[in-house]
């Protein structure tokens, strides 16, 4: 039910933002990312991203579970955090995907998984999309903890639709 209701709240925030944007859930488990909702990323991507181990320089999603604070990268070709992954950024890159921001998902402190908008262009992100990833790093908090997933399915329909 929790991912069921990760992939809505992945296409609330998809539907609000518009076609250039592509979101993406992963849950942090032990030192490994899994795919938790991302309807709009290719299966070969998911697949290669499912079970990276987190760390300082893994990317988009994989650097801010590490380090539990936002990364922002404007250009996956060009950005050295995706160098050590070039099979990965050529996947994403071929898939039409050219910037990540990244924002841990977190509870008491603890990384709990990461929440990411990949955008079609390079570019960093404005305060507002700054802020809207920020928001839905809430209720995607609240569906991996044991509070209730009503509870966190409206709170996203709240700051998505609002």
């Amino acid at each position: 039910m929790r991912d069921a209701l990760l992939q809505d709240m992945v296409q609330i925030v998809e539907g609000r933002v518009g076609r250039a944007f592509v979101a993406s859930v992963l849950v942090l488990e032990g030192q490994e990312l899994q795919h938790a909702a991302a309807p709009g990323l290719p299966a070969c991507y998911k697949e290669a991203v499912n079970g990276l181990l987190i760390g300082p320089h893994v990317g988009s999603c994989g650097t801010a579970a590490f380090r539990g604070h936002p990364i922002y990268v404007s250009d996956i070709s060009t950005d050295p955090l995706w160098a050590p992954y070039s099979n990965i950024a050529k996947m994403a890159l071929e898939a039409g995907l050219r910037a990540c921001w990244s924002v841990p998902i977190m509870s008491g402190g603890k990384v709990l998984g990461t929440f990411g908008l990949y955008h079609r262009e390079p570019r960093v992100p404005t305060v507002a999309e700054r802020d809207l990833i920020a928001q839905a790093a809430r209720p995607a908090a609240l569906l991996f903890g044991r509070t209730s997933a009503v509870s966190a399915s409206n709170s996203a329909e709240g700051i998505f639709r609002g």
